[in-house]
């Protein structure tokens, strides 16, 4: 097993890749003294970064307690870098090899790694895609937290049947229309979920506002 050593790593979310340029000051990053790395293959890493996969319990016995911390010397379980000599990412696996977090790595560290991969053999390794959404990478950490939030609000309101203040929001996107009520529910939700963009972020303004009035 090839290895690199001192690294910050900032393992967030699975679902998303959290760039360097947006770690905030709240995270709680990993210095990492001793970590695997793995060459693969542009497809392979293009399923590393983008898709939800479950690796195979081989590469989990490779890589079990490899990753070690400068923190109280500790460990952690299953991780491991993999590079394609375009960017690397760092994933952590839970023991039935499905993937826990994800991390990105500083702009100047990464470039090293992937100097220091040049040499290294390409690998395959194997492993099942579970499922692959690349629309929420394209949003901003904020974006994201504000999608989040706005699902949840609006899918909240239409559960408790307060649907004076769904249509008003429906009404903040789309305007006024003869659509009854379930439409506009359900025409809300699903643009929210495959169309973000600047008008549901004055949706979340107008939200978080009207809970502050309270």
């Amino acid at each position: 097993m090839t290895y690199i050593y001192d690294l910050l790593l900032n393992f967030q979310d699975k679902e998303r890749l959290v760039e360097f340029f947006e770690w905030s000051k709240y995270d709680v990053l990993e210095h990492v003294k001793k970590i695997p790395i793995v060459r693969v293959s542009s497809i392979d890493m293009d399923n590393f970064c983008f898709a939800d996969i479950k690796i195979s319990k081989e590469f989990l016995d490779k890589i079990k307690g490899k990753t070690l911390l400068y923190k109280k010397k500790k460990t952690i379980s299953y991780a491991s870098l993999f590079c394609d000599l375009n960017r690397v990412v760092a994933i952590e696996f839970s023991e039935q090899g499905e993937i826990i977090a994800r991390s990105c790595l500083l702009l100047d560290e990464e470039s090293e790694v992937i100097q220091g991969a040049v040499d290294f053999e390409e690998e395959s390794i194997s492993y099942k895609v579970i499922k692959k959404d690349r629309s929420l990478f394209f949003l901003t950490r904020e974006e994201e937290f504000q999608k989040k939030y706005l699902l949840k609000e609006v899918s909240f309101l239409f559960q408790k049947k307060n649907f004076d203040k769904l249509i008003y929001l429906y009404e903040e996107v789309f305007g006024k229309d003869s659509r009854n009520v379930v439409s506009k529910y359900e025409r809300l939700f699903d643009d929210l979920t495959y169309h973000f963009d600047f008008r549901y972020r004055r949706l979340f303004d107008i939200v978080r506002l009207s809970y502050s009035k309270k």
